[in-house]
């Protein structure tokens, strides 16, 4: 891992997002870049002769300079926490849409990890219907780490990975491999059952067994749940074995 991006809206939720992400790039030796987004609203709509409609962007040079400002004063900061570690930070600023604008700058520097936050996250429904962090999910092409807003850092112990047993991308079970093996955690696999009918139990069991052996990680464990409602299934697990990180692959 060598860059992650830290979207920054300056809200509690994402400073605390940022602290995370500060001490995980510090942990792996990762650039650190810091992006604010500034939306950008449409002026008057104006219409050509030919019936064209287009509006022209209002962009603040004030604003601009005091989020710049309040940037530079975060950077600052933390590279006096940083002392003599050799983590790079930057920042970066670009008008428009977060949900458009982070998964474009992810690309741009070759992130490998995009971090940010969620207000007040209860639950896996919140954070995967109509939000920015959707968009970005389904836009970026690098992972995508939430931060729900009461998480702080701590060295990974475990990690649950919950599967579907529709195959995850090979690139996304290799990622997580690398991870873990960075803070030689253990990997729990999920696989959430709708019922406790024996058929179903074997299907599953057959399927894991299958991906145990593709593994080349000895530090895996393979688990199923019975729930009918997968993300509280999923959640229920993880705080029961008090996983330190939670992974999802995306199926488009």
């Amino acid at each position: 891992m060598e860059t992650i991006l830290c979207p920054i809206d300056f809200s509690p939720a994402s400073q605390n997002a940022l602290h995370y992400a500060a001490q995980l790039s510090r942990q792996v030796s990762a650039r650190l870049v810091l992006f604010h987004n500034i939306y950008e609203p449409a002026d008057t709509v104006f219409v050509t002769t030919g019936g064209a409609s287009y509006a022209e962007p209002i962009r603040d040079f004030d604003c601009r300079q005091a989020q710049q400002l309040k940037l530079n004063n975060l950077k600052a900061k933390l590279e006096r926490e940083n002392g003599d570690i050799g983590t790079d930070y930057e920042i970066r600023l670009a008008y428009g849409l977060a949900k458009e604008t982070i998964p474009q700058i992810a690309q741009e520097i070759h992130a490998d990890l995009i971090i940010m936050s969620k207000e007040q996250v209860e639950g896996l429904e919140i954070i995967l219907i109509d939000s920015v962090t959707e968009a970005v999910i389904k836009q970026a092409y690098c992972p995508v780490l939430i931060i729900p807003h009461k998480a702080h850092f701590k060295s990974l112990q475990k990690i649950v990975f919950a599967t579907d047993l529709q195959g995850e991308p090979f690139t996304d079970v290799s990622y997580v491999l690398q991870l873990a093996a960075q803070f030689k955690a253990e990997i729990l696999f999920l696989h959430i059952l709708p019922d406790d009918l024996p058929s179903t139990q074997d299907k599953a069991q057959a399927n894991l067994e299958q991906l145990q052996k593709r593994l080349p990680y000895d530090k895996v464990s393979f688990h199923t749940a019975v729930n009918p409602h997968i993300a509280a299934g999923i959640s229920r697990f993880t705080r029961r074995h008090k996983g330190d990180m939670l992974v999802m692959a995306y199926h488009r």
